[in-house]
């Protein structure tokens, strides 16, 4: 699973606005590159306000670590 730059990530979910530390930005790019592998970049984009509102439940919880 390939690893998106976080440039790429802010292109897809269309906001450079988001929340977390270094490593927890980190993870969300691995993560949105193996979504972009499973789903493909339109399910990204056309996901990304849940994409969005999940991910700033995961750093507000103090999921990653």
């Amino acid at each position: 699973m390939s690893e998106l730059s976080l440039e790429n990530v802010f292109h897809l979910l269309k906001t450079p606005d988001i929340p977390g530390t270094a490593d927890e930005l980190k993870m969300l790019c691995i993560r949105i590159g193996e979504l972009v592998e499973l789903n493909g970049a339109e399910w990204v984009i056309e996901n990304r306000q849940r994409l969005l509102e999940e991910w700033d439940y995961i750093v507000q919880a103090k999921i990653i670590k």
